[in-house]
């Protein structure tokens, strides 16, 4: 079997094409901050996050747009983090596109390299 690696780019597209079609999409990371509560992922280690078409928010314009290319970041949506402040399941998350290790995409999976 081959394998098949993706580069940051692509893994941006794939995310973006996902919202759009209103899917989830599954990007595994390595974290490079401590967690901020207890029993998060502690630095180096991996999780997953399940990104989703974004819900209409009112703040998030350009500005936010040029700070994550700026930073190396996507501002996502995900289905499998809390919100700190409803409690509910969906929340807001930054990916840091050079920690990105894999994607799971419509039953595949794809290692990505960083070159």
């Amino acid at each position: 079997m081959d394998e098949i690696y993706l580069n940051r780019t692509q893994v941006r597209r794939m995310i973006k094409r996902a919202e759009k079609a209103e899917e989830v999409i599954v990007i595994r990371c390595r974290r490079k901050t401590p967690a901020s509560k207890p029993g998060g992922p502690d630095v180096g280690q991996l999780y997953d996050l399940h990104c989703t078409t974004k819900p209409p928010y009112k703040g998030a314009g350009d500005d936010r747009k040029k700070e994550d290319r700026k930073k190396g970041v996507l501002t996502v949506y995900v289905v499998n983090r809390k919100d700190p402040d409803t409690n509910t399941w969906g929340s807001w998350r930054r990916v840091n596109i050079k920690e990105v290790v894999k994607v799971i995409y419509k039953t595949r999976e794809w290692e990505v390299k960083h070159t």
